[in-house]
């Protein structure tokens, strides 16, 4: 038997997460919905403020997990 790295494992937690997600949202017990205009302007407000408070360096590593999420949502779609 071959022992699991600690990367192997994260993704399978991962993927046993998101199946139960899915589980949930095909059951009705959970909703996913776009955020409201209002919504988007308050997370809007949200980000700038931490922006003008973060460091350059806060920021160029929460944009590039952005980008990260970004890029994984398209390859799920």
């Amino acid at each position: 038997m071959v022992a699991k790295t600690s990367r192997e494992r994260e993704h399978e937690a991962r993927q046993a997460r998101l199946e139960h997600v899915r589980e949930q949202v095909s059951s009705g017990n959970l909703v996913i919905r776009q955020m409201t205009d209002a919504e988007q302007a308050t997370w809007a407000k949200r980000r700038v403020m931490l922006d003008d408070s973060s460091t350059s360096a806060e920021r160029a590593r929460r944009a590039a997990a952005i980008e990260v999420q970004r890029r994984r949502a398209e390859r799920r779609s």
